[in-house]
């Protein structure tokens, strides 16, 4: 019955015209967001998107490499670096962020947890700094992990404050992949790209898929499409290497 419930709904966001960038590799380990205690991982993630298929022009592409290491059993650091979104055929290493995520609570039974993330990020050479804060709340049940991840975030130099958020369902399955869908409102989701959304929306939602080739490879694919205030759709492609 659960299998059938998110795959009726999965695709009703489709039929809709169906945005969340999750880090579902901790998902399937039904932890935090904080990455395991001395665990260094490496991830490269591309992103493309599109207004109108007869006009590629317009086309917008950005790709980004990013580190984990958990320095703590309950906090980890990230640092990214990359090209930001630029017209598809262009690339300059520009764009750059850090974070770190604490794990303020986990139950007892380890169903569910609350993280606070810290992060700073910006363009080279450019007045784009923004600092961001948010809570992600994260629920295990059984086979189904559910997201809430409000945000809030202000630009340095442009002096504006953006409050949103996203959430998400997920289905792991296999025990080592998972298929979800995710809708967010005013949020740059919960990897450090730049600063950078995979469509040009305020409220947008994703299709998921996400699974372990072997032991030491995690490979990730959204769809994703505006739902209001939008120009484009988009498809990401993000690829983990667990180092140790």
């Amino acid at each position: 019955m659960k299998k059938l419930l998110l795959i009726l709904v999965v695709f009703f966001l489709i039929y809709s015209s169906s945005y969340a960038c999750f880090d579902t590799y901790l998902f399937l380990k039904k932890a935090s967001m904080v990455y395991p205690h001395k665990a260094l991982v490496m991830e490269l993630n591309g992103e493309y998107s599109f207004t109108r298929f007869n006009n590629p022009s317009e086309d917008m592409f950005f790709t980004m490499g990013s580190l984990y290491y958990g320095l703590a059993k309950n906090f980890s650091v990230q640092f990214t670096l990359g090209s930001g979104e630029k017209p598809r055929d262009e690339f300059n290493i520009d764009a750059y962020a850090v974070r770190g995520v604490y794990n303020i609570y986990t139950s007892n039974r380890y169903d569910y947890n609350l993280n606070l993330i810290l992060e700073h990020r910006g363009i080279r050479n450019q007045r784009a700094n923004e600092f961001e804060i948010s809570t992600p709340f994260i629920y295990h049940n059984n086979d189904l992990t559910y997201v809430i991840h409000p945000t809030m975030s202000y630009g340095l130099n442009s002096e504006d404050l953006t409050i949103g958020g996203h959430l998400g369902l997920f289905y792991l399955f296999n025990q080592n992949s998972l298929v979800g869908i995710g809708a967010e409102y005013a949020s740059v989701q919960s990897s450090s790209y730049g600063g950078q959304r995979l469509t040009q929306s305020e409220t947008s939602t994703s299709i998921f898929f996400g699974t372990y080739l072997g032991n030491r490879i995690y490979l990730q694919n959204e769809l994703a499409k505006g739902l209001s205030n939008s120009r484009d759709f988009g498809f990401a492609i993000t690829t983990k290497f667990i180092l140790n």
